[in-house]
């Protein structure tokens, strides 16, 4: 059986997307806090990997951008080559993408390159606590290797855009956030939060099964903030956001 090409597995999310309110919240709930960390000022708001371009809903005007052409991207962008001037970008932003490039440092190394001074790098992906470390590794669809090195020149061996080492921003963003700024001083760690205890998980996501009927949406999100205290042992996701100093 050959792999997905990108287009079909974001098809596959597009139809997740329609059909379960759940994730629906959920993603959107996380946009708006996106939205809230985004520097203000001159220059475009550029997203990496926009995937089925639902984060336009939450920041109009943003160009989605993706490795290849999509029915939901306005131009394709390599994001360890990106096409824009030093300093013109007011932002960056991405949705699940940094733990699928190879070459995280060369992303990092173009966004202080193109980002203005203020502007800022805002970035939603998996993160992996006690709790969801276990899911990460066992159940789900990506690999998970927590022994790799963030900072390696190839941190994953490959470049297809479906394939990602999860643990990446973990790594990078949280248990070696020192090291990532003696590397990186001029892109200040100043916004760092985890996010997606119990919703998340039951939402089955955009490729596994559904664990809650579509009814329980409003008490599966009352019963998420009621458990934000324990997202150090139980979230899924986090949530950095970077300045251009």
């Amino acid at each position: 059986m050959t792999a997905p090409t990108l287009i079909e597995d974001l098809r596959v999310q597009r139809r997740a997307w329609e059909e379960r309110p759940l994730v629906r919240a959920l993603y959107r709930g996380w946009y708006a806090r996106m939205a809230e960390l985004l520097a203000e000022g001159d220059g475009p708001t550029v997203e990496i990997g926009a995937g089925i371009g639902t984060l336009r809903e939450s920041i109009p005007g943003v160009v989605a951008t993706d490795v290849e052409p999509t029915p939901w991207s306005d131009r394709v962008v390599d994001a360890t080559e990106l096409p824009y001037e030093d300093g013109s970008l007011a932002n960056i932003v991405g949705v699940d993408v940094l733990h699928h490039l190879p070459r995280p440092l060369r992303f990092l190394a173009e966004a202080r390159r193109t980002l203005r001074r203020g502007a800022r790098l805002v970035l939603l992906e998996p993160y992996g606590s006690p709790v969801s470390t276990l899911s990460y590794r066992f159940l789900h669809h990506e690999d998970w290797h927590a022994e790799a090195d963030p900072f390696a020149d190839i941190a994953q061996s490959s470049d297809r855009p479906l394939d990602a080492n999860g643990a990446i921003p973990t790594l990078l963003f949280f248990r070696r956030a020192d090291e990532l700024g003696r590397r990186f001083p001029e892109l200040a760690l100043m916004h760092r939060e985890r996010l997606a205890t119990v919703a998340y998980p039951l939402s089955g996501g955009f490729t596994r099964r559904p664990l809650m009927p579509a009814r329980a949406t409003s008490r599966l999100l009352a019963l998420e903030r009621r458990m934000s205290p324990l997202a150090p042992v139980l979230a899924f996701r986090c949530l950095v956001a970077l300045e251009r100093t």
